[in-house]
Parts: C-alpha cells; sequence; structure tokens
C-alpha cells in the first residue's frame, strides 16, 4: 500500500477513487463472442472466437479493451503512479513525489522520455522499499492458510512493475469455475473500446513521425515505453492498402 491509489486526468486533476470493483472489459474490436457492452471482470466468461479474421473495423485483438466505468480508458504502469504521486491525496506514509509530474507538466504531457524517466526514477525507491520489506521478513512465522470455503467469488490486486493487476476468481465445490484477470498490458495494448476510444498504446502511436514505411522501428520505441509483454509477433500494415509493411517482435 506504498503507493497511492488514484487516477489522474486529463484536465490535471489527481482522484483518489480506484478499486478493482471501477474496471469494466470491452470486447467489441477483440477475438471474443461476448457481445458489445462494457462487462465487470469478475462476470465475464471467456469466449473467443475460434476462427478468426484480422479486420480493423471490427475485431483484430486477442486483447479486451479495460476501462475505468467514470474515467475511461487509462494507462497502467510507472507513469501513471509516479503522476498519482505527485498528488495531494492519500496516507503520510505514502508515496509523495511530485517529481515525475513536474516534469510531465513542463514537458506538456507523456512521450517515451518521460515513461522512461518515470521507471528508472521509480527503481530508485522501490529498491528501497524492497530492503525494508526484506528486513522485516520472519521465514520460521506459518506462511500458508489452507482454504476452508467451498464456494465463493473474490479478486486480489496489486501492481506489478508494468501497472495494475488484478485477479477475479469464483469457486464453486472447492474447484475453480471461472477466473479472470487484468494485466497491466491489458490496460496499455487493449484495442479500440466500443465507443471507438483508443487504447493508451494505440493513442501514443498517432502523429508519431516514421522515417521509413519500411523500417518503423519508432513504432517499437513507442511499444517498449510502456514495457509492454507482447508474445506474439506485431505487424504494420499499410492503412490504405492493407499491405504489411513489416514484422518485428517488441516483447
Amino acid at each position: 500500500m506504498i503507493m497511492k491509489s488514484g487516477v489522474y486526468d486529463s484536465f490535471g486533476d489527481t482522484h483518489s477513487l480506484m478499486h478493482p470493483s471501477f474496471a469494466r472489459e470491452n470486447t467489441t474490436h477483440s477475438w471474443y463472442d461476448e457481445g458489445t457492452a462494457d462487462v465487470y471482470p469478475g462476470d465475464r466468461t471467456t469466449n473467443p472466437i475460434q476462427k478468426n479474421t484480422k479486420d480493423f473495423d471490427n475485431a483484430y485483438s486477442w486483447a479486451s479493451a479495460v476501462l475505468h466505468k467514470d474515467f475511461g480508458r487509462l494507462e497502467a504502469g510507472p507513469l501513471a503512479r509516479q503522476l498519482v504521486a505527485g498528488g495531494k491525496h492519500g496516507e503520510s506514509w505514502q508515496h509523495q513525489d511530485g517529481f515525475i509530474l513536474d516534469v510531465f507538466k513542463q514537458m506538456g504531457g507523456p512521450s517515451i522520455h518521460v515513461r522512461q524517466l518515470a521507471r528508472v526514477h521509480e527503481i530508485v525507491k522501490l529498491y528501497r522499499q524492497a530492503e525494508h520489506c526484506l528486513r522485516e521478513f520472519k521465514l520460521n512465522d506459518p506462511w500458508y492458510i489452507k482454504p476452508q470455503e467451498k464456494d465463493g467469488k473474490g479478486w486480489g490486486g496489486t501492481e506489478a512493475a508494468r501497472g495494475s493487476l488484478c485477479h477475479w476468481v469464483e469457486v464453486e465445490g472447492g474447484k475453480i469455475k471461472n477466473y479472470q484477470v487484468i494485466a497491466p498490458g491489458t490496460w496499455n495494448i487493449g484495442p479500440r473500446d466500443g465507443n471507438g476510444a483508443r487504447g493508451p498504446i494505440e493513442e501514443a502511436l498517432i502523429g508519431t513521425p516514421i522515417y521509413d514505411s519500411k523500417d518503423p522501428v519508432e513504432v517499437g520505441h513507442v511499444a517498449r515505453s510502456f514495457d509492454s509483454c507482447l508474445v506474439c509477433t506485431v505487424h504494420a500494415h499499410d492503412a490504405k492498402t492493407g499491405e504489411e509493411l513489416a514484422r518485428f517482435r517488441t516483447a
């Protein structure tokens, strides 16, 4: 809980309202046969389309579009955490640090430079915090609690290096009936939502100058600044002809 919960919005305000119950998923442009409504992840049942085709007007991604029920599409990760850290809300023992927020404002918003600066700035603080946590471990204490419940629902949330991570599980008869996860990459990589709003990486790519369309290394720079966990190959296509221009890995 050393990181403050919150949302830094496009108007420059920091809100302390963030909770897993605010998350929604939309699969309008994803390869899932689940309708077009915004769904609470705990109520979602994954139903992938077996034989899919790439259609940028319809479905074109295995990721879902994750959004906040009030604030819409959000970026997760070090930059988001450090912008929230600059807010006045939170407890006295939580991280309060206005450096990245000031850089963000001085440089006119997000960029590859600001996003990477937030990452290396945060590492120093987390290293010190990790040292503190290690000193508090008592390895002789009991560490496993055997579950007693046979039925129920629950969720767990934390901050991974790449951003917010949440799991939802439903147990019936002592067995997992339904399980859902929203990883940091899903927040950032997801395709357009039901209203056509682009995800963070898609939005960051708009207007990026490309020196050589046959070797669009700039696209890789932008994607890598999100520390994207992409285990598949990314393709670059000509929007007018659909011709594949390049193929490269960003993970």
